[in-house]
């Protein structure tokens, strides 16, 4: 088996919770670039987190922002989807929302800076990158607030919300995997095994797209949506990290012991 090119979630899958790439992903990373393979993100980071992001691995490759706002090529190059709406307009979606149901969200831009860092783990000039928002605004509540919240918005409303791992994302009607086949058009034009890997609700279209999905558990196993949607998906030996970079290294010697079905 070829594999000719790996779409990924970052956070929880490819890097750890706190935001850190651990030295099995970033040895996995090694590896798949010398062997000519390209690791695309398609996550809900920024273009300026994904620019940051690219220095650090050994072959950058173009990625998807913002749930799918996006992509931005590995020299920083950012173009915007169609579907995607400003954050400027969704600063003013939010507060209809909070006036109409009384929800206490916050977004990413109010939280004070200990509150992002105990929610994300990032500090500094990461925390910041976090906040450069395009077309998607972050939201900190409740779960039980998120059908309330979709009714107010109704049905013909050019923005809806999807749920993350930490956030309620507040945006247009794009997803990763609307962007998939733009990214794989600049690094696999010549088709091949598309390998995707996910961890959260939010990485179902992307996973779907692929023809192998893996799904990376987080500390307390598989998302059970991820794998009631997706029976026949791969599931990593481990959480996070360690998980991805090890499901990859079976997939490239087209070994499979460690991962099940």
């Amino acid at each position: 088996m070829r594999i000719a090119a790996v779409v990924t979630d970052l956070d929880g899958t490819l890097l750890e919770p706190d935001g850190s790439l651990g030295p099995e992903a970033h040895a996995a990373l090694v590896r798949l670039a010398a062997c000519g393979v390209p690791v695309c993100p398609l996550t809900s980071k920024t273009v300026a987190e994904l620019v940051a992001f690219a220095a650090t691995v050994p072959a950058p490759a173009p990625a998807g922002f913002e749930n799918g706002a996006g992509i931005v090529l590995p020299d920083g190059e950012a173009r915007l989807a169609l579907q995607a709406v400003p954050v400027a307009e969704l600063r003013v979606v939010l507060e209809r929302l909070r006036g109409t149901t009384g929800a206490p969200a916050r977004s990413i831009e109010e939280l004070d800076d200990r509150e992002l860092e105990a929610l994300t783990g990032l500090t500094g000039v990461a925390r910041a990158r976090a906040r450069e928002r395009r077309a998607t605004l972050p939201l900190q509540v409740d779960p039980v607030w998120d059908d309330r919240l979709r009714a107010a918005l109704g049905e013909d409303s050019p923005v809806r919300l999807v749920r993350g791992n930490r956030f309620l994302h507040l945006q247009g009607h794009h997803d990763k995997d609307d962007v998939v086949p733009q990214v794989l058009a600049l690094v696999a034009p010549d088709g091949g095994t598309i390998v995707g890997c996910g961890d959260a609700p939010n990485d179902l279209g992307l996973l779907e797209h692929c023809d192998i999905a893996v799904i990376v558990p987080g500390a307390r196993g598989p998302h059970p949506e991820l794998t009631r949607r997706l029976p026949r998906a791969l599931i990593a030996p481990h959480p996070h990290g360690r998980g991805w970079a090890a499901a990859l290294e079976q997939l490239l010697t087209d070994r499979k012991p460690g991962i099940r079905p």
